[in-house]
Formats: structure tokens, C-alpha cells, sequence
């Protein structure tokens, strides 16, 4: 669309205008008032002409004339300000946190209880009556911790599916709970949110215990690592960057801001290794990268440039560390592996044919992972060889990871409802089950000693016993 600059130069360049035309500014905060008036015009002269009366034609005049009165101008003026100030502030309010008191006054009471119900190839099928979960939960002990697309954190028996507590948090609790010396912590948020914390909660008492706040989203886990007797927790807060956090007292350690952070962090060592990656509006305008930091400080040992978003974390290979490849934000048929060396140098690199959004495992130097649109790989990242490749049946977006199975496969949630269990040598399909047709999985599994649990985006949660 063309701006008024590039109209103007346009008529003064083109010979169809007439000599005599003049150039006119409409100001725009006029335009909400001129439709409501031209409605109303045409509303009137329709009802008038029901009753055969004709309206006269200065009635469109006068009101022009009113219109462009200074004090008619200026009040426009301010409507439009209050209009626009009203938005920002409502969508402010609807993208922030929401405030500690309210939880805490909503959660007074987290009694819940729901039965599950025996599925048709499951242990027991549990219904949130389409309240979503992203990511899967955490078990401790005998009990089944997660999070929920509506706000909410539930806790079940892990041997019946009953729901037995509900707790109010009100934004997107998109990461896994992750377990550190006897506690819980979650982050919540998408990428349009702003303001969003890190809770530390109580798995016996069922409540928070600390909370941190950033200024970004928190919507991938937490990571940990006890260095020389301190404790750290790691947290990515999209365009906040960064942050090292004391778990025990919930207090900033140090912050990093060098790009939008979605992915977890890497510790190896007294490093931290973290990648960018490039939201919608931030393309042709700023670069991914890698960074190696100092863990007790946040300094950057190196930073290189990535060919592509990073979106979730690295993992090391003997002492490569290797970031995965791929846009989200924009529709690409490229994506892969980038390794590099602990000085930071580039090692070796793998490019398919769609993004990498998962994340990927590792096992005798060999890195297993799948693509945005389901298609499973198995590449050894020290000799630099695609070992083997499955290509997916359904070829939609899929956020769900392979995870350990047992010593020799792997498990693969897939996107509608079912899983793979895969040989890890081979590449063969050992096993394919599919638990509904009715259900669109973007968790991981989750795999325990005995059995394995799925979680859907339409709320049905399934434990089965391991195939």
C-alpha cells in the first residue's frame, strides 16, 4: 500500500491530473467520526425513504462543516488518544502477570478431585474437558505434577489418574515442572507475554514457596547445576534474556541480554552455552547466535553467528556443543545442526529439509532428533554421518521431542494421538499405537520404569504400560 508521500509524487507526476487540482489532507482522527456520520446518513435517508419523504442534501454539508470545527478537531484529537491508550493498557494488563495476592486468594482451598476412567489401550484415561497441557508433567513420588494451557496446575495419583488438587495461576503454564532438591519450578507465558516468573513450589504442602519475576515470557524449563557448592537456576526469558538465579533464596545472581532467548540452557563445566532465535518481527532486522558465558558471572567467552534460530537448547558431544536449526516464525524447508568446538570453532554441521524445534538426546556421540513436521534422525555428530531417517505420515507442526525408552529405543509422541517406539541402531518401528484419533500431542512423553504418560492439547492425558 502506498503512503501519502508516494501518492503525492505519483499525481505530480502523472498527466491524467487535472491543472487546477489541488492538493488535500484528510486528518485520520476525523475518519472514525466521518463513517459513524456517513452511517447515520445513510441510515436516516433509507428510514426516510420507507415514508416517502426525501431528506435534503445539505444535511451531509452541514455536518462536514461541523466537523471540521478546531474544537470538533481537537476532541477528535483526544478521542483518539483515549481509544488508543485504552487498548494498550487492556492488552498490557491481558499479556502481564497476575498478581501473587490473587493466586494466593484463589488458591486458599486446591482440593480437586476427578476420576479417570480405564481407556481402550491405556491404564487409565484422565479428562480436562479441553483444557490443554503443553508440556509434560513431572512425578514425584506417587503423584503426577503439570501445567495447563488455561492456567491451572493439577496434581494426580499416578496409580488411578484421580485429580486431587487445582491451583489457579492464569497464565500459559507451558513448561515442564522441573524437580531440584525436593522442589518444583515452572515458568509460564508465550511470547507475547511480558512480566512473567519463575515459581518454587512445595510438592508436600502444595503451594509456592518463592517466586521470581523477569521482564519476559518464561516458557521453556529451568536448568540447574551446583558449581564449587553454590546452586544456580538457569532461566531463558524470551527478549529479557538470560538469567542466573539462586534457587534456595529465588534472588538474581546475574542477567544476560544478548538476543530472544527461548531455548534452555547448556552447563558444562563453569560454562553456560545458550543460542538466539529470531521472532516474526524481528527478521532482516537482527541475527541469531551462540554464546559460550562464564557461569559465575554471565561474561561471553565467545560468540558466534548461527545460520538459522535456535529455539531450544544445545547439547554437548564429546567437547562439541551442538545448537539445532529452524524458523518457526516463517514458512522455510531448511533447518539442522550447527556443532562447534569449546574454543568456538565451527565442527561439523547438518542441514535437512525442515526445522529442528525439538529437543534432542544424545548416546555414543550419536544426537537423535525429529523436525518440526514429525520426521525422526539419528546423526553421529563426531563423524559427521546421518546414520538414519524416518519420514513422517502427517506433515503438521509438532513441538513434541523423542525421549528415552529403554536402553536400546527410543519414544516418539506423535502429533495426533500416538506414539513410535523406535530401535536407536537401526531406525526400525518397533511399535506404533495410536490412543485416539481425537487429540493433538505436543508434549513429550513421558517415560517411567514401568509405564509411559501422553498429554494432549484437547486435555486427555493416557498412561500405558510400556509396549
Amino acid at each position: 500500500m502506498f503512503g501519502l508521500t508516494e501518492m503525492m509524487e505519483l499525481s505530480t507526476l502523472s498527466n491524467s491530473f487535472s491543472e487546477t487540482a489541488q492538493y488535500a489532507i484528510v486528518p485520520t482522527v476525523l475518519l472514525p467520526l466521518a463513517f459513524v456520520g456517513t452511517a447515520l446518513s445513510l441510515f436516516a435517508t433509507f428510514i426516510a425513504g420507507l415514508f416517502g419523504i426525501r431528506l435534503k442534501a445539505e444535511g451531509a454539508k452541514k455536518l462536514l462543516e461541523l466537523l471540521l470545527k478546531p474544537k470538533v478537531l481537537l476532541s477528535a484529537v483526544a478521542l483518539n488518544f483515549v481509544f488508543y491508550a485504552g487498548y494498550l493498557g487492556y492488552d498490557h494488563l491481558k499479556n502481564g502477570p497476575v498478581p501473587l495476592a490473587m493466586q494466593n486468594l484463589v488458591n486458599s482451598d486446591t482440593a480437586f478431585h476427578q476420576e479417570a476412567v480405564k481407556g481402550d489401550q491405556a491404564i487409565w484415561t484422565q479428562s480436562l474437558q479441553d483444557e490443554g497441557v503443553f508440556a509434560r508433567g513431572t512425578i514425584v513420588k506417587d503423584e503426577l505434577f503439570f501445567g495447563t494451557n488455561e492456567g491451572h496446575f493439577y496434581v494426580a495419583d499416578v496409580n488411578t489418574g484421580t485429580l486431587k488438587n487445582k491451583l489457579f495461576f492464569g497464565k500459559f503454564l507451558s513448561p515442564s515442572p522441573t524437580l531440584y532438591k525436593g522442589h518444583l519450578y515452572f515458568g509460564e507465558g508465550l511470547h507475547q507475554s511480558h512480566g512473567m516468573g519463575i515459581y518454587k513450589f512445595d510438592p508436600e504442602k502444595k503451594q509456592i514457596v518463592a517466586h521470581f519475576r523477569t521482564n519476559g515470557h518464561t516458557e521453556i524449563l529451568p536448568v540447574f547445576a551446583d558449581v564449587d557448592g553454590k546452586d544456580y537456576l538457569f532461566q531463558t526469558a524470551g527478549g529479557d534474556g538470560l538469567y542466573a538465579i539462586d534457587p534456595n533464596t529465588m534472588e538474581e545472581i546475574w542477567q544476560f541480554q544478548g538476543g530472544h532467548m527461548d531455548g534452555f540452557a547448556m552447563v558444562s563445566g563453569n560454562y553456560v552455552y545458550i543460542g538466539t532465535g529470531i521472532p516474526r518481527e524481528g527478521f532482516s532486522v537482527t541475527r541469531p547466535f551462540a554464546y559460550k558465558l562464564n557461569l559465575k558471572d554471565g561474561t561471553v567467552v565467545w560468540k558466534k553467528e548461527l545460520p538459522l534460530s535456535a529455539w531450544y537448547g544445545p547439547v554437548q558431544v564429546k567437547n562439541d556443543v551442538c545448537f539445532i536449526q529452524g524458523e518457526i516464525h516463517i514458512d522455510t524447508h531448511v533447518g539442522g545442526i550447527s556443532c562447534f568446538t569449546g574454543s568456538g570453532d565451527r565442527a561439523h554441521s547438518l542441514v535437512i529439509d525442515y526445522p529442528v524445534v525439538g529437543k534432542p538426546i544424545v548416546k555414543d556421540n550419536t544426537i537423535f532428533f525429529n523436525d518440526f513436521f514429525g520426521n525422526l534422525y539419528a546423526w553421529d555428530a563426531v563423524n559427521n554421518v546421518l546414520r538414519w531417517e524416518i519420514e513422517s505420515k502427517i506433515k503438521k507442526g509438532s513441538y513434541s521431542s523423542l525421549q528415552f525408552y529403554n536402553d536400546e529405543e527410543i519414544i516418539y509422541a506423535k502429533l495426533t494421538g500416538g506414539v513410535q517406539i523406535v530401535n536407536m541402531k537401526t531406525g526400525k518401528v518397533r511399535e506404533e499405537v495410536d490412543f485416539t484419533k481425537d487429540e493433538t500431542i505436543f508434549a513429550d512423553p513421558l517415560v517411567n520404569e514401568d509405564a509411559f504418560y501422553l498429554f494432549g492439547m484437547k486435555g486427555n492425558i493416557f498412561k500405558s504400560v510400556k509396549i
